[in-house]
């Protein structure tokens, strides 16, 4: 039987540095730039998630957030090639979330906050990220 989980060692490695990856992590606070489709009270900054969803998937894995929020975790997702399903009970939050996901489909904020992320040696550099162009994607997902 193969492994159930997955522990992306060597670029943890590599984003820090060709150092192991210690279980301390030193990420900014969550930046305006993170707020600008509204504020939610317990939002996590998105380079917490686009580390933890690296670390623990591979591009195309599926990531399950059953109390979406403000949708950071499908942010994070989305800009790292995963796929992404979110629940959340509060319609304020579903349309903060929504807002976003349509927000980061304009390939200048995408390629904004890529950026940002990698300054902060949080991803890889865009370069090394495949950045689909504007087309239309319809998932058959109501929100979209």
């Amino acid at each position: 039987m193969g492994l159930s989980y997955l522990f992306n060692y060597d670029l943890m490695k590599q984003l820090n540095g060709d150092k192991q990856m210690t279980d301390v992590w030193q990420l900014p606070a969550i930046g305006r730039w993170e707020k600008s489709c509204g504020k939610h009270p317990t939002q996590k900054p998105l380079g917490v998630l686009a580390r933890l969803i690296q670390a623990s998937t591979k591009p195309g894995a599926w990531i399950l957030d059953p109390f979406s929020g403000s949708a950071t975790t499908g942010i994070a997702a989305n800009l790292l090639d995963r796929c992404y399903l979110g629940l959340e009970m509060e319609i304020d939050f579903l349309a903060m979330g929504k807002a976003r996901r349509e927000e980061i489909e304009n390939a200048d904020i995408r390629s904004n906050y890529l950026e940002r992320l990698a300054k902060a040696k949080i991803i890889l550099p865009p370069d090394n990220f495949f950045v689909a162009d504007e087309t239309e994607n319809d998932y058959n997902v109501p929100w979209l």
